[in-house]
């Protein structure tokens, strides 16, 4: 492990039981999956089918499901519908272990569900509906920015996510510059709405910074202006620091004396953004709160990110998961430190499983497996296959997203060499081997007959029938 991500792991080890208040709009996320192969004889539209419905707290509630999955203790401050949609977003947070117990239940208002049917990992359509306007009765409002003002100062930092959803208002800014809390941090879709004083952070990303200075909108990330961006929009809300988010470019951090530094992004191959910006805010809030340096907390916020963005859906990243990615040190991406790693695993008498085959692309289905396999043993190495005729993707970019993953230990390229051969020169226990033309491209796993006896393997009739079992590799279902 480097110094540098020794460093964001000490930081990490430290959000567990850090006291936090997330104030503004929750809402809840629905995912409709399906396949799509054919289009409607009466209309320009693909026909859906298959369809599974999932769902997560979205908006204030994701960020506040985040900061739990990273070890700190939650309270969410919102409002909410007395719904169905609202009962179901209360029940995803509590099995977040966010404390509920501060959001409002207004009779008459619908809960904001934000509804996206996607087929074959493509979004066709997003339904947004509920009510965004102000709280009822009017002293609603100054009931909960007077709430806002005491949670806060029980609490180590206040992150306020502001999707103009009728929650965060003037009142509550103010409640807020009043409390003269030292960790207020501002996530905005308008970040200049409203005026605001003390904050220590804002996180806009760079389509809302730039929509919020109101200047030419540049989607390209690669083109704007992160600097200028960065110190005009930090002039104008007064904050400590503004980190303007860049997509897979990365954050410009700019602070203090006119100072922009840029902290370079993680690209991933096909990312799934939703909620990413939720998960970098988590990270990058709980580093501030607990003394991190602004570009030191971007540089965490970052590396969370990344792992979320590997995943379909909103889906917040654990503290277990961020540690042992930080726990790579950035040789181990492409084999280095493995036999070092293999040893300590030795002596405690763990096992080590090897996955081969190409991930061209990795897809769910590969994820899936390593993330169930790594759950059977103690250390997981992927060995990459040379590349067919045809890839889709440089082998480069397939080993780069694997090693992202918090379920991979190791990756390695295995140029001529079989998985087998590769299995059997590391000293690994367990091999799934590549399959036959199967649809997740994997027949099971392999155990190498060496350590074949000492694992808990389950074998197939045939097998266990076969006395020559121990001198041949033997076959076993994951």
């Amino acid at each position: 492990m480097s110094d540098g991500s020794r460093n964001l792991a000490a930081l990490a080890r430290a959000f567990r039981g850090r006291r936090c208040l997330v104030v503004g709009d929750a809402m809840l996320d629905v995912f409709e999956r399906g396949r799509a192969d054919r289009l409607a004889p009466d209309a320009p539209a693909p026909v859906v089918t298959g369809v599974v419905r999932t769902s997560s707290p979205g908006g204030a509630a994701n960020v506040a499901a985040n900061l739990a999955a990273l070890g700190a203790r939650v309270t969410l401050l919102s409002a909410i519908g007395d719904d169905d949609p609202g009962l179901e977003l209360l029940g995803k947070l509590a099995e977040a272990g966010v404390e509920t117990g501060e959001i409002f239940r207004e009779a008459g208002r619908a809960t904001v569900v934000k509804r996206r049917l996607v087929a074959d990992g493509v979004t066709l359509a997003r339904v947004d509906s509920g009510d965004t306007g102000p709280l009822r009765p009017a002293a609603a409002e100054s009931e909960f920015a007077a709430r806002a003002r005491a949670l806060a100062e029980s609490s180590e930092s206040v992150v306020v996510s502001d999707y103009a959803g009728g929650t965060v208002t003037q009142g509550l800014a103010d409640a807020l510059a009043d409390s003269a809390h030292g960790c207020v941090v501002l996530d905005s879709k308008s970040p200049l709405r409203l005026s605001w004083r003390g904050l220590a952070a804002a996180t806009p990303n760079h389509l809302e910074a730039q929509k919020a200075l109101e200047l030419p909108v540049e989607t390209d990330p690669g083109r704007v202006d992160r600097a200028e961006v960065g110190r005009a929009l930090r002039r104008w809300l007064g904050a400590r620091v503004v980190a303007v988010t860049l997509a897979e470019q990365g954050v410009a951090v700019a602070g203090p004396g006119g100072s922009v530094e840029h902290v370079a992004g993680r690209p991933v191959g096909e990312p799934d953004v939703n909620g990413a910006g939720d998960t970098f805010l988590a990270a990058f809030a709980l580093a501030l709160s607990g003394g991190a340096g602004a570009v030191e907390a971007a540089r965490l916020g970052v590396e969370t990110a990344t792992l979320a963005v590997l995943r379909p859906g909103t889906t917040p990243v654990t503290s277990d998961e961020l540690l042992r990615h930080l726990s790579k040190g950035p040789e181990e991406g492409n084999g280095g430190g493995l036999e070092e790693h293999l040893r300590r695993v030795r002596e405690r008498g763990g096992k080590a499983v090897f996955v081969g085959g190409r991930f061209d692309p990795p897809g769910r289905a590969h994820l899936r497996l390593l993330r169930e396999v790594r759950g059977l043993e103690d250390l997981l190495v992927v060995g990459l296959l040379p590349d067919a005729e045809v890839a889709v993707l440089p082998i480069e970019d397939r080993a780069e997203i694997l090693a992202a993953l918090p379920f991979v230990d190791h990756v390695i390229l295995l140029g001529d060499e079989r998985p087998e051969e590769a299995a059997r020169r590391l000293g690994l226990d367990v091999l799934v081997a590549q399959g036959h033309g199967d649809a997740d491209g994997f027949d099971g796993a392999v155990v190498l007959p060496e350590v074949a006896s000492s694992l808990p393997v389950e074998r197939t009739s045939d097998e266990a029938d076969d006395e020559d079992a121990a001198e041949s590799p033997v076959e076993a279902r994951l």
